[in-house]
């Protein structure tokens, strides 16, 4: 039987041997089981080992601000603002001021985070006496005529007393007439009366004045009749009073 029948034979009965020749091509070499090419096994997927991350910097917890009372939680929440903005967009006001000792005596040694909670004590003070921590508080301010955004007398406004044209040059203020003109004059929602609003536009003022003044106590240019040195509205004694109280300021 010729090689080429013995392989059409052993196909046609459904084996699934092979018949090859050898090197000299002559001869059927005995029949063998073909090695199966093995199935590859799926590439496993790698998980990334993570980069080590550095160890986390110890959290800083505040001091407590003068205004953080259990009947209030909310204050609390606009501590931690005034914090995140003294140590963000408004961390020039960390340098400090030609009379910051005079609030907090050891302020020139402390750290970033103790800064920002002095100058965040220093917010509330000014806020105790500007609105006693009341944000829809208002105030017609009768020596200062039209506000030249409202076309209405001049208020000063929430937190810190603020007023609509203040986003004249005060550019960062987000203080809306055109949403807020709608809405009664004490209405939680106007944009001015809104805590973190407020604050944000008032933190900024004071780091322009400081930029420009060097200085929180001033005799004109002063935004806050409060921090006006033998003004009528001087609250000075007392803000610095507060300010100190920190135990890191003493």
């Amino acid at each position: 039987m010729s090689i080429r029948t013995q392989v059409i034979n052993a196909l046609k009965g459904g084996s699934l041997i092979y018949a090859v020749l050898d090197k000299g091509g002559t001869g059927l070499p005995s029949p063998t089981n073909p090695t199966p090419t093995p199935t590859p096994s799926p590439t496993p997927i790698e998980t990334p080992t993570p980069a080590p991350s550095p160890s986390p910097a110890p959290g800083y917890k505040m001091a407590p601000l003068a205004w953080e009372t259990s009947a209030h939680p909310e204050r609390k929440q606009w501590s931690e603002y005034l914090q995140t903005l003294l140590l963000g967009e408004w961390n020039s006001l960390l340098k400090g001021a030609s009379d910051m000792k005079n609030f907090c005596p050891k302020y020139s040694s402390l750290n970033n985070n103790q800064k920002a909670n002095a100058w965040a004590q220093l917010f509330v003070a000014v806020a105790r006496y500007e609105s006693a921590y009341n944000p829809l508080s208002r105030m017609h301010e009768t020596t200062m005529g039209t506000d030249a955004i409202t076309k209405k007398p001049v208020y000063s406004e929430g937190l810190l007393q603020l007023s609509y044209q203040d986003i004249q040059w005060d550019k960062w203020c987000k203080f809306d007439w055109s949403k807020d003109k709608n809405l009664s004059s004490t209405s939680a929602k106007k944009t001015i009366l809104d805590p973190y609003i407020n604050l944000h536009c008032g933190v900024g003022i004071m780091a322009k004045q400081i930029k420009n003044k060097n200085a929180i106590a001033i005799t004109s240019g002063v935004y806050w009749s409060t921090l006006k040195p033998g003004g009528k509205y001087n609250q000075l004694t007392s803000i610095k009073s507060m300010v100190k109280s920190l135990p890191f300021c003493q």
